[in-house]
């Protein structure tokens, strides 16, 4: 049985300079078990990471994807693309996934977004991409595409991976937020289904006790605001559960039961989706926006069905 792990990581708090320590340590740990991981990088930690070149060197060595330009700076995804016309909303999204956001205002100001990430990592293909919150939007993903996308790591779609429009879609990531990292139920129920399971790590969740974005739940704030630290010792804890994490992998791999993010592939099996299947997967998207931001989209769905053809 060839059983694969992908081991992701959404980079995207820029703003506590602990979370750039935490991502330090996590790239430290998988050279010394000589694990590959993906990393979901958003375009403003792009830019933070220019600055930090023993992060930036490591990250060579790894699979890159894309997060966004802005992640949770408003609007977000579903808010800019909730137009009635959709390839306006369309032409919405490659403007400001191809520019700097502005943290405070969330104006575009010249380029950033996968434009910079793609300048800063130019020996990867980045094209792979998870929507913040798994909030995305079919206008959005079609502009991605437009953009060098070829995989999306956002939807809940298909246990497996599968084919549609162009796109293969990867199995919806498993153990969220994880803090009880040795708990693997979920991961063993996920190879057990497809032989694939996808690992989803932050790491800013590592060293903070809330959600870095979390003022901007109700607006863009007036400065930049800094969250609080989880106590050295949460932190240190979690991490040796990590590092126990990838000695297990490391082991697995070695003798051959385990391969931890194999390169991305093309999916040779079509999507087989009903209009409740849709409707499911439209509700799922929007969560994070409803539930996190307090936005209902009014347009949204319609972008859904006419995405699926239903």
């Amino acid at each position: 049985m060839h059983l694969m792990i992908y081991l992701t990581f959404d980079c995207e708090d820029f703003i506590n300079l602990r979370s750039m320590f935490t991502l330090r340590r996590i790239l430290e740990l998988l050279q010394i078990y000589d694990i590959k991981g993906l990393f979901f990088i958003t375009g403003h930690m792009a830019e933070k990471i220019r600055n930090f070149p023993k992060i930036f060197d490591m990250l060579k060595n790894h699979e890159i994807g894309y997060h966004s330009s802005a992640h949770s700076v408003r609007p977000i995804i579903v808010e800019y693309t909730d137009v009635k016309d959709y390839s306006l909303a369309r032409q919405i999204s490659l403007k400001r996934e191809t520019s700097h956001i502005n943290p405070l205002t969330g104006k575009c100001e010249g380029k950033g977004g996968i434009v910079l990430l793609k300048a800063l990592f130019p020996n990867k293909n980045v094209n792979s991409f998870r929507a913040p919150g798994f909030c995305w939007s079919p206008p959005h993903l079609d502009a991605l595409k437009e953009l060098g996308i070829q995989f999306d790591f956002s939807t809940n779609l298909s246990p497996t991976s599968i084919s549609y429009r162009g796109l293969t879609f990867y199995p919806f990531a498993n153990l969220v937020n994880i803090i009880d990292i040795l708990n693997s139920i979920k991961v063993l129920k996920a190879l057990i289904r497809s032989n694939t399971a996808v690992l989803l790590f932050h790491p800013n969740h590592f060293v903070n006790a809330e959600c870095w974005d979390t003022p901007y739940f109700s607006g863009n704030p007036k400065r930049l605001c800094h969250v609080t630290p989880r106590n050295c010792k949460d932190t240190k804890d979690i991490l040796q559960k990590f590092e126990l994490l990838l000695k297990h992998f490391s082991s697995l791999q070695k003798i051959g039961m385990l391969e931890i993010t194999p390169s991305l592939e093309k999916s040779r099996n079509e999507l087989a989706f009903t209009k409740e299947s849709v409707i499911k997967a439209y509700q799922i998207s929007i969560s994070w926006a409803k539930n996190s931001f307090g936005y209902n989209p009014k347009f949204i769905r319609k972008h859904f069905e006419k995405f699926f053809g239903v």
